[in-house]
């Protein structure tokens, strides 16, 4: 992996880098190549994990050859990246807490081929090698993550920030709300089925806005989701 793949990643903070399509050169591996090269990046982390290599070597032969390339990449990238949250927050490398969670990581990433979403597997593997801030549930919910829900998570605030408001809401349903905002006075954006979806993870809540307004809700971001948004951030962020 050169430099500018290494470099690359998902700036959670302001948009600023666009996450890359998979290089082209990576597809072209060998077989061969490939089952070395993921057994090398894997040893490490298994060495001290009893079965946990065996199991992740039988999974990657049940693997297709893309599935195999792409979690190959997958694994060096999520290495690098965890070697980076070392340097930056302390620590070293180490065995997965939850084995099965992070297995289930890699056969995630290895089907997924969408940019954005391809950058938060890698990421939230890295969580997983190098620091406890990736709980297994999140790797359960990521695979029901669209681009547009990460995007609608990445544009809201915590409670804290969001302005003078109402307070909550005793009740509510899907058809309560026509828009939300993302804090008091905020423009008005459609409602949309990621609301719900990301309500439905508890990423994120309601609040009313100060004065309420029929069918407008403040849409903000819960810890849980700021949880989330760490385990699947690029660790310069």
């Amino acid at each position: 992996m050169d430099e500018q793949s290494k470099n690359e990643g998902l700036d959670i903070a302001g948009f600023g880098k666009i996450a890359k399509a998979i290089p082209k050169e990576v597809y072209e591996r060998s077989a061969a190549t490939l089952l070395t090269t993921f057994e090398k990046l894997t040893a490490p982390i298994t060495e001290t994990t009893s079965g946990l290599g065996r199991y992740l070597r039988q999974k990657f032969d049940n693997m297709v050859e893309v599935e195999k390339a792409i979690a190959t990449y997958t694994i060096e990238k999520a290495i690098y990246r965890a070697k980076q949250r070392c340097e930056r927050f302390g620590g070293s490398l180490h065995a997965p807490v939850h084995p099965k969670s992070f297995v289930r990581a890699i056969e995630e990433a290895s089907k997924e081929t969408d940019p954005l979403l391809h950058e938060m597997w890698s990421n939230l593997l890295a969580s997983q090698l190098s620091e406890d801030v990736c709980h297994p549930h999140f790797v359960e919910v990521l695979p029901h993550f669209s681009p547009a829900d990460a995007r609608l998570l990445l544009s809201l605030f915590r409670r804290s920030e969001v302005g003078e408001n109402e307070g909550g809401f005793l009740t509510f349903s899907a058809d309560s709300f026509t828009y939300w905002v993302n804090k008091t006075g905020g423009d008005l954006n459609p409602w949309s089925l990621s609301c719900e979806m990301l309500i439905e993870f508890r990423f994120a809540d309601l609040l009313g806005p100060k004065p309420r307004q029929n069918g407008v809700a403040i849409l903000y971001r819960t810890a849980s989701g700021d949880a989330f948004l760490t385990a699947v951030s690029s660790p310069k962020e």
